[in-house]
């Protein structure tokens, strides 16, 4: 009997070369991965980064306005606030039959959105041809990567909470229709101290004071005249317990800021309680009907008109030109201290300045008294709207306002084809009151402008952080450090190209399969060749 042969064990080793060889390739793409990731985040730090752009919708008591910024992150000093390449709309930009235009630097539609609470059709057709020409200007290609803000001022914070939600749901609605990027919480109505704040970063990081590293140099100080508020922000002369007191951390220097928002104080508001004050002086005899005349205005100016701040039986009514230099200018100065008229024969109680305390129960402001030393202002929109109308010097003294005042008021009282260049009498008078009684600077250094300076562009780089750094925690009203972008990257970096070192180490470490010839235990059979008897 022949002895069986045992079945033969295959130790086949193509199956452990060609694991390996896919366990190999496997690595080696991962690690190709990883590097390009890395190269990927590493040349936000080392390359040229891209522009970007930002939209602000100011959603303002008298209109509308549009402006869009484009940026560019500063790559040779990273940690300084992004460089603005454009703003527009800009002077070669202004088109002469653009209707409603602004005064200085904007696209506007006219009226505000308040006139248009439960009206959707009213509001799109003051926001469309504002988008439209946005699209425009931001190229096709950068439409969804676009954050657009719409901020509403003054004339949606008067309103009852009910209805300005209505007009933020419709301009929701209308945002919508276009590509670019948006949030419901980017359609808000800003605080008062929101706007001021908005307004003194666009000023100084314009004029290039929020990149200082001396904290021995102040900023400079804001003073923003609306159509219904005006906005004041300071740097303080020492740490104050007051809820007007804010820190400012934006830049590379901490700065210590009062802000002021006084809704009564806006140019029309400040027309509408001279419009009351003259219809509760009875020396002035308005008793034919709703007829008021108006020391301020020239004779030949008549309009129907409605007085916001007046009681209702007296809001609807018509102006009556009565020009009177004295009864105007006291006015004026009635309006800029927020007192009243009982009688024109009384003079106003003595407004010097340095008798008052720094903040009145009546929104009257000593400013002087609370600022640094050497402190430089600028005054934007409203005041530098009158400053251009009156032609006057960008360091105009306040000799030079009153004595430009007079003599404007005289050239346009008795002037029949310039009826509407009267109104302007009362601005420059309240404008010389404001600064020199009002808020007590008639000896401070004020420079009227630029007139491209818009809240929007504070706005703009505060709102629209998300483009160029990361914010630590919540959204704040202050912005946070830029570190946090360039360290996390950095680290993101790091930990790559340690993984990749990993990858490469676990690949030469990987246990080679070894060619088996038995099974562990068991003997291999012996064979015994049985010789054959002849």
């Amino acid at each position: 009997m022949e002895p069986q042969t045992p079945p033969k064990i295959k130790t086949s080793n193509s199956g452990s070369f060609q694991t390996q060889k896919i366990v190999k390739n496997c690595l080696i793409f991962l690690a190709i991965l990883l590097v390009l990731a890395g190269v990927y985040y590493g040349y936000g730090l080392f390359g040229e980064s891209k522009p970007f752009f930002t939209v602000v919708v100011d959603c303002g008591s008298t209109g509308t306005r549009l402006n869009v910024y484009e940026w560019k992150i500063n790559d040779e000093r990273k940690m300084d606030l992004p460089i603005l390449l454009h703003s527009f709309p800009h002077e070669s930009a202004k088109n002469p039959s653009w209707k409603n235009g602004c005064e200085y630097h904007c696209m506007q539609t006219e009226p505000g959105l308040d006139k248009f609470v439960g009206n959707f059709s009213g509001v799109r057709v003051s926001l469309a041809p504002l988008l439209r020409w946005a699209e425009r200007v931001v190229p096709n290609d950068r439409h969804r990567d676009t954050p657009i803000f719409v901020l509403a001022t003054a004339g949606l914070r008067r309103l009852a909470m009910e209805d300005s939600n209505r007009v933020l749901e419709d301009l929701g609605g209308v945002i919508k229709e276009y590509k670019f990027k948006w949030r419901r919480d980017w359609i808000r109505v800003l605080s008062g101290r929101e706007e001021a704040y908005y307004g003194w970063v666009a000023l100084n990081y314009k004029l290039g004071y929020l990149n200082r590293s001396s904290s021995q140099l102040p900023t400079l100080g804001l003073l923003d005249l609306g159509g219904s508020s005006l906005q004041i922000v300071i740097e303080a002369n020492e740490l104050r317990e007051s809820k007007h007191f804010l820190v400012s951390k934006i830049g590379v220097v901490e700065h210590q800021l009062m802000t002021y928002s006084l809704p009564a104080f806006g140019l029309n508001k400040a027309f509408d309680r001279t419009v009351d004050m003259v219809t509760q002086v009875k020396s002035l005899g308005n008793d034919a009907g709703f007829d008021v005349r108006h020391p301020c205005l020239s004779s030949y100016f008549v309009k129907n008109y409605t007085c916001s701040v007046c009681s209702k039986s007296e809001s609807l009514l018509r102006l009556v030109g009565d020009p009177n230099w004295e009864k105007c200018k006291m006015l004026a100065q009635a309006a800029a201290l927020n007192t009243s008229i009982s009688d024109w024969s009384e003079p106003l109680l003595s407004s010097s300045c340095w008798r008052r305390p720094p903040h009145e129960g009546k929104n009257i402001l000593n400013v002087a008294i609370n600022t640094k030393p050497r402190m430089q202002y600028h005054a934007l929109s409203g005041f530098f709207v009158v400053y251009k109308k009156l032609n006057l010097t960008t360091k105009a003294n306040m000799t030079k306002i009153w004595e430009t005042a007079q003599h404007l008021c005289s050239s346009t009282w008795d002037d029949e084809t310039n009826v509407s260049g009267s109104q302007y009498c009362f601005k420059v008078l309240y404008l010389a009151s404001l600064i020199d009684d009002g808020l007590c600077l008639g000896d401070a250094d004020i420079t009227f402008g630029p007139g491209d300076i818009s809240w929007t562009l504070g706005a703009s780089l505060v709102e629209g952080e998300r483009m160029w750094r990361t914010t630590i925690g919540p959204r704040t009203l202050i912005p946070t450090s830029q570190f946090s972008i360039l360290s996390s990257s950095i680290f993101l970096f790091t930990i790559l190209v340690v993984l990749v070192c990993v990858v490469y180490y676990c690949q030469i470490k990987l246990p080679m399969p070894r060619r088996r010839s038995a099974v562990v235990g068991l003997p291999l059979p012996s064979f015994t060749h049985s010789k054959h008897q002849p």
